[in-house]
C-alpha cells in the first residue's frame, strides 16, 4: 500500500476523510473532523487510498499544546489488513514523540448503530504507553492519553 503525504487537503479528501469520521466514530463527534485542526497551522496527512482512489485510510500529526498529537482512521471494512500499523510505522519515522486519545471503553454507540470498539489494545501492541491519569471525561468523550516515545537504542 503507498501512503501518500499531504500537508493540504483537497476538497474531495477532505470530504472523504469527514464521511470516514462520522462512519467510524462515536456519533457523539459526528461533525467534528473539521475542528480537529482549527487553529493549527503545522500538520500532515497521511493518506491512503483504495484502487479507485477514496480513502480508506488516514492518520495526521499536529502541534497543540506543544506537543505533538495525532489522529488515525481506518474504515472498518478495512481493519486488520495492517493499514492502521503501516499509517503508525509512518508516524514513528517521522517524529520523536506523540500523542493521542484513545477511547478506553466499547459504550458508545456509531451511526450505523453498532458499538464503537475501543483500539486501546491496539496501539498497546504498537508500543504505546498508557497515561491512566491523564483522562477527558465529558459528555461527548471519554478517554485517555497514550504517548509514544522514539527509544535511541531500539529500532522501533
Amino acid at each position: 500500500m503507498n501512503i501518500q503525504q499531504t500537508k493540504q487537503l483537497t476538497a474531495r479528501q477532505f470530504q472523504e476523510i469527514h464521511q470516514l469520521w462520522n462512519k467510524e466514530y462515536p456519533v457523539t463527534l459526528k461533525d467534528r473532523f473539521g475542528l480537529l485542526l482549527d487553529g493549527v497551522e503545522n500538520y500532515t496527512h497521511y493518506l491512503i487510498e483504495d484502487e479507485h482512489n477514496h480513502i480508506i485510510a488516514w492518520a495526521v500529526d499536529f502541534e497543540k499544546d506543544k506537543e505533538i498529537r495525532f489522529s488515525i482512521i481506518v474504515d472498518s471494512k478495512q481493519q486488520g489488513k495492517g493499514l492502521g500499523q503501516l499509517l503508525i510505522k509512518h508516524l514513528k519515522a517521522a517524529l520523536n514523540e506523540f500523542y493521542g486519545w484513545v477511547i478506553d471503553h466499547n459504550n458508545d454507540l456509531k451511526a450505523n448503530g453498532e458499538y464503537y470498539q475501543s483500539p486501546l489494545s491496539f496501539y498497546e501492541k504498537q508500543g504505546f504507553e498508557v497515561l491512566h491519569d491523564v483522562r477527558v471525561d465529558t459528555e461527548m468523550l471519554k478517554a485517555v492519553k497514550i504517548k509514544w516515545v522514539k527509544h535511541p537504542v531500539s529500532n522501533q
